[in-house]
């Protein structure tokens, strides 16, 4: 594959994909984040309502592992706080990729427990 004859055709969609493709970790991104044009528009844009979860893609079994291994000591540092005498804060799980499957089973979750509570008198909402 040749970039040039790709810019040269025309192929924008082609290009834009294959730019999407790169790993976050990759110089076109620091160059990106390091614009201070880029970073002018990006710092008005609006805060994200949702919390920040890796993308699928990047996520592999060493990411698994590193994941694991940060929730593990952040619970130690909680308990050896807590032994001390201190009060813990919460412990918040390093965020995992969220996919539409993870959404579909929270779905189906809800609805059981809707189902559920509704065979006892109480309504959705005492969920």
């Amino acid at each position: 594959m040749d970039v040039a004859e790709w810019y040269a055709a025309g192929r924008w969609v082609g290009l834009l994909e294959l730019i999407d493709g790169l790993p976050s970790a990759c110089r076109l991104n620091e160059a990106i984040v390091n614009d201070k044009e880029t970073a002018a528009e990006l710092a008005q844009l609006p805060k994200p309502e949702r919390e920040w979860a890796p993308g699928v893609a990047e996520y592999d079994l060493h990411a698994h592992i590193l994941r694991d291994l940060v929730n593990e000591v952040r619970s130690l540092t909680a308990v050896t706080i807590a032994a001390a005498g201190g009060k813990p804060g919460e412990v918040k799980p390093f965020p995992v990729p969220r996919t539409e499957i993870d959404r579909a089973i929270q779905a189906a979750e809800r609805d059981w427990a809707e189902s559920f509570v509704s065979q006892y008198g109480f309504d959705a909402a005492d969920i």
